[in-house]
């Protein structure tokens, strides 16, 4: 009796060990051994009658609404597409097609080249010497007087000499930062701009920028001779008659006046009067023009 009641005890350990080890090895198995995705439960029977008569019921009025549904799930989709695209620089393209988007190819939008800009041209050094200003800074043609030109700058050398139009012209030292050389009249009869350089008479190389010296065109008079008022035998109190360009006004003037506050009259013949521009003593010959009617 003791025999049979111990081999039964033994006989449900031996299952207890048993269902412990199968239920160890289902909960591994669970864990470690199986797929993610777990099998698709089986679809519970339907009444094939009553599911038909369901859907042919509702085909007709669900269908604008699975339409509607998939346009918007296309569009979900794309924008889901361009949203998770974080490639840098290289988006994806959308292209509008026939009613509806579509994904274009990938590309970069900065997938073309651009050559940089030139650089800018070298400048030239500056000259040793630097010239700041000539005085006076212009002349007038047919000034029957010298010009005395004197020029500032720095670093002038001690041999320096002024060139003008490329000519060395005899040059004075005035200090260290002044030159200056004389103009003869026959150097400025005519209008025109003139180079002012300074350079070293030991190195030619040691030389300046350029400065502009403008000669001016000479006036000429903006009244006519029009006829002469007095005796030939009394020149000196004769009056001579001169008609205003501007204004077509008739004047009378005699030797040692003035028309029009800038010339002044030297002499008066019967066919020609001599005058003088008061500033700068340039001289011109008025002759006679037909008499005022």
């Amino acid at each position: 009796m003791a025999s049979s009641k111990a081999t039964s005890e033994k006989v449900k350990r031996t299952a207890l060990v048993g269902l412990g080890v199968v239920f160890l090895f289902a909960i591994v198995y669970q864990l470690f051994l199986s797929g993610p995705a777990s099998k698709p439960k089986r679809p519970l029977p339907t009444n094939t009658a009553t599911s038909a008569s369901t859907t042919n019921t509702n085909s007709s009025a669900s269908a604008p609404q699975k339409k509607q549904l998939g346009a918007a799930a296309q569009q979900e989709a794309l924008m889901q597409a361009l949203l998770s695209d974080t490639t840098p620089l290289n988006l994806r393209t959308v292209s509008a097609g026939a009613g509806k988007a579509e994904l274009g190819e990938r590309g970069n939008i900065f997938a073309y080249y651009v050559p940089p800009p030139a650089p800018p041209p070298k400048q030239p050094d500056p000259p040793p010497i630097q010239l700041r200003s000539v005085q006076p800074s212009s002349a007038v043609a047919g000034t029957p007087r010298p010009v005395n030109l004197v020029v500032t700058g720095n670093k002038i050398p001690a041999d320096a000499q002024i060139l003008i139009d490329g000519a060395p012209k005899s040059t004075k030292r005035v200090n260290d930062s002044q030159l200056s050389a004389v103009l003869a009249p026959s150097d400025y009869s005519s209008a025109r701009g003139m180079n002012i350089k300074v350079v070293s008479q030991s190195n030619p190389k040691e030389d300046s920028n350029v400065l502009q010296f403008v000669i001016q065109a000479a006036p000429e008079p903006q009244f006519v001779f029009r006829g002469r008022l007095g005796a030939l035998s009394q020149p000196a109190s004769n009056y001579a008659l001169v008609e205003i360009t501007s204004t077509k006004e008739i004047k009378r003037v005699k030797v040692g006046e003035t028309v029009l506050g800038i010339w002044r009259v030297d002499a008066i013949s019967a066919d020609a009067m001599e005058i003088t521009l008061v500033q700068n003593d340039i001289k011109r010959r008025v002759p006679l023009q037909d008499k005022v009617r």
